[in-house]
């Protein structure tokens, strides 16, 4: 079962293939090739994922943005309806992470403070 931070739910859909290091933007391609293809069941998590694991700001398994990311995490969960722990499938959640926040115009709600909140703005707007 993979790991998946609440936030990176709208991460992922915005992702165009920039990041903060090659290493970083491989791992990414890669969650997104297997969320994509297989449609594995992921568990929400308020921690360290599988995409935090190659990002050049995990030091020892804690970001260190901190309290930053827990309140992207957070606000994501209470706009969704969901919890930390739950369990569901990949293609629920996208689904669930598009109507509820950014198909509705909350991604601000969510993501103020984030330094790809502009990339994620124009990649929204292009649709």
């Amino acid at each position: 079962m993979m790991e998946l931070r609440p936030h990176h739910g709208m991460c992922i859909g915005q992702f165009c293939g920039k990041g903060y290091s090659e290493e970083f933007v491989e791992n990414m391609e890669h969650v997104i090739r297997v969320l994509e293809s297989e449609n594995p069941v992921i568990r929400l998590v308020c921690k360290e994922d599988v995409i935090c694991a190659k990002c050049p700001h995990n030091h020892c398994g804690e970001c260190e943005s901190g309290q930053k990311v827990k309140s992207y995490d957070t606000h994501c969960l209470k706009l969704c309806g969901l919890f930390e722990d739950q369990e569901l499938n990949w293609v629920d959640f996208r689904e669930i992470v598009k109507s509820n926040i950014l198909d509705t115009g909350l991604l601000e709600q969510v993501c103020l403070g984030c330094s790809w909140l502009d990339t994620c703005r124009n990649r929204i707007s292009l649709r």
